[in-house]
């Protein structure tokens, strides 16, 4: 019997072979050679200052490397979505779109292309901000506008630098499902556990401990953490016979055994070689990671911050109450997570809670000699002109820590800062380098109450354990902004939230968790009660509940249910042929603000259909379980 033919090998969409790279004199990666599959969901991941935005940059060809080659299928096309946010003063957010499309020599002005534009802003929630400057947007929409820049050329492999950077856990959300359920092959460069947990199937680390720099692990990212755990082990084993090994030769050679001969000769060279293994593997086994101790005040009070029944209302253009009526404490040992969505007010309320502003009504009573360290999300206290040393010590060669003066260079040395380093200028520094010396600097500052907005990002996993752990220790209290979701639930015991609604409220609740099920609740809840014109009559004064179990199906259709099932099919005609005359029209006329607003109107119109379609299913599938 003839041998069933092998199937083909899938061809990936890109490979490396043998890169290397260094920046400055420091070596990041040598040998590195790996191949990105198609349909690729790849979490890229590793210490700080590892290389990986470097090698993502190498992917999309706007950094060369040293040495190695990247090849790519034939015609592929890369889109970077790179840390920061960088746009050209004044420029507006579809004018961002036309400028991606035309890097891409994509012509944005092409009917087919227009239509894809309004698409892809209505699909990203961007369709009322298209002609907003994006310096006025929030970091989280800016996060959104580089987004849809990166996807309207429709790229063949995405590469994204922290993508959940600068946004809200909402956003990371939505930013989680528009992965999950598109067809894009992306590689992601991220520190946030669940996002990986929630968007990748394979993961790749770089470190210089792994054969050729790189360890692949196919998996989620909980196989991966086991996977990690297990060679990490096998390097201790493998350290601890080898150095018993060395110990049986040294004591060999320290009982003077005559070396003339040529076999006694060939083994001291062996405890050599043996050494410099040995060596070697001690120092890939020994965790580099930040020693963190925060130092509280002594003899802080119990009762820190106390907000009784306050309320604050700010005029942007028209009153808008960001919080009302607001009653809580914050005591010695409060551990506090606060959430919502960007622009919602989080940052008021700290400012408010610790006097930096007044509420509009109610009070806010504070402990006598409050300390108050504030870990600000921008980084703003370091100084990018001083070298990394200037900015923990204005002059001199020392540092107080925990009552202690102490070398500031050996200081700097506990948060993995090299000596070469210290007299660089901040400015050079990584965001994963930027965020450990602001550790160190608010390490010098005894207090009360931590307060930190956004701590975690750019940190590697082991900086975020050492991190944890300290605040852990820590007997101060702590409030934290974060949209790192593991991070808070490890560190917190309450989160406030601001409503997920309109509603100018915060609620509090035991866990992310639970807030996580109560917002799915609230906007399952809200979509069901939000009327349309082919819905509303389904949810009027009946009382029955809007959905019901899979294993309870409804015993009765009601007479209007019919009725709008068999109208369903005539109005998606009707809605598919207003949509032909609309792609008619935007065919003819020129180019400009007149076929842009057709564009805008045909994506309305086709999700306008979509809606159409999904409520035609649920209709149809209520009717045949009856």
């Amino acid at each position: 019997m003839a041998k069933a033919p092998s199937a083909t090998p899938e061809i990936p969409l890109l490979t490396g072979h043998k890169l290397e790279k260094s920046f400055a004199s420091r070596l990041l990666f040598k040998d590195l050679s790996f191949g990105v599959p198609q349909k690729a969901r790849i979490g890229l991941v590793g210490a700080n200052g590892a290389g990986k935005s470097t090698l993502l940059k190498i992917i999309a060809g706007t950094v060369t490397a040293d040495g190695g080659e990247v090849t790519a299928a034939r015609g592929l096309r890369v889109a970077l979505l790179e840390q920061d946010a960088a746009f050209p003063a004044g420029q507006t957010v579809r004018e961002a779109l036309h400028a991606a499309l035309e890097n891409a020599k994509i012509d944005p002005f092409d009917p087919q292309v227009l239509r894809r534009t309004e698409q892809t802003l209505s699909k990203l929630l961007l369709s009322a901000l298209a002609d907003e400057s994006i310096e006025s947007l929030s970091g989280g929409w800016k996060r959104r506008v580089q987004l849809a820049a990166a996807i309207v050329i429709e790229p063949d492999l995405l590469l994204m630098d922290e993508p959940t950077n600068h946004l809200d856990v909402e956003s990371i959300s939505w930013l989680e499902d528009f992965l999950t359920e598109g067809s894009i092959a992306y590689v992601l460069v991220s520190h946030d556990r669940l996002f990986l947990t929630r968007t990748v199937d394979s993961l790749y680390e770089l470190d210089q401990r792994h054969p050729n720099g790189i360890l692949v692990v196919e998996g989620n990212f909980a196989t991966y953490l086991e996977r990690k755990a297990e060679i990490m082990a096998n390097l201790g084993e493998r350290e601890k016979r080898l150095a018993n090994r060395l110990r049986r030769e040294t004591e060999w050679l320290r009982r003077g055994a005559q070396a003339r001969q040529t076999k006694q000769r060939a083994r001291i060279d062996s405890a050599d070689t043996l050494a410099q293994e040995v060596s070697r593997l001690k120092s890939l086994n020994r965790k580099n990671r930040l020693e963190v101790s925060f130092a509280d005040s002594s003899r802080a009070p119990e009762k820190l911050i106390e907000a009784k029944a306050i309320s604050k209302t700010v005029n942007n253009g028209e009153d808008q109450i960001l919080f009302d009526d607001l009653s809580m404490l914050i005591t010695s040992r409060s551990r506090i997570g606060l959430l919502g969505k960007n622009g919602c007010g989080k940052t008021t309320l700290i400012r408010t809670l610790i006097g930096k502003e007044e509420p509009t009504t109610g009070k806010v009573v504070r402990a006598d000699n409050l300390r108050v360290v504030h870990f600000e999300q921008g980084r703003d206290s370091i100084d990018s002109d001083l070298s990394v040393m200037r900015n923990l010590a204005s002059e001199g060669d020392s540092v107080v820590y925990q009552g202690k003066a102490v070398n500031v260079k050996g200081y700097l040395s506990k948060f993995q800062f090299r000596p070469e380093q210290v007299d660089l200028p901040a400015g050079r520094l990584s965001g994963g380098e930027r965020a450990r010396l602001r550790i160190a600097q608010i390490l010098l500052e005894p207090a009360s109450l931590l307060i930190l907005d956004e701590p975690t990002n750019d940190l590697d996993f082991d900086t975020l354990e050492t991190l944890e752990e300290a605040l852990d220790e820590y007997s101060g209290a702590v409030l934290i902004v974060s949209h790192d979701r593991t991070f808070l639930d490890n560190v917190t015991d309450e989160i406030w939230a601001f409503g997920t609604t309109a509603a100018p409220k915060l609620v509090r609740y035991a866990s992310y968790l639970q807030w996580e099920q109560a917002r799915t609740q609230e906007l399952a809840q809200s979509a069901l009660k939000t009327p349309t014109k082919q819905t509303t009559s389904n949810h009027g004064a009946s009382g029955t509940a809007p959905s019901q179990s899979a294993e309870k199906p409804a015993t009765k259709v009601s007479y209007k249910d019919k009725f709008e099932f068999e109208q369903m099919e005539k109005q998606i005609a009707q809605a598919e042929g207003l949509l032909a005359e609309l792609e008619t029209s935007a065919s003819k006329v020129g180019s400009g603000p007149e076929q842009a607003e057709l564009y805008s109107r045909i994506a309305s119109q086709q999700n306008d259909i979509d809606r159409l379609y999904a409520r035609w299913a649920e209709l149809e599938s209520k009717i045949n379980a009856q």
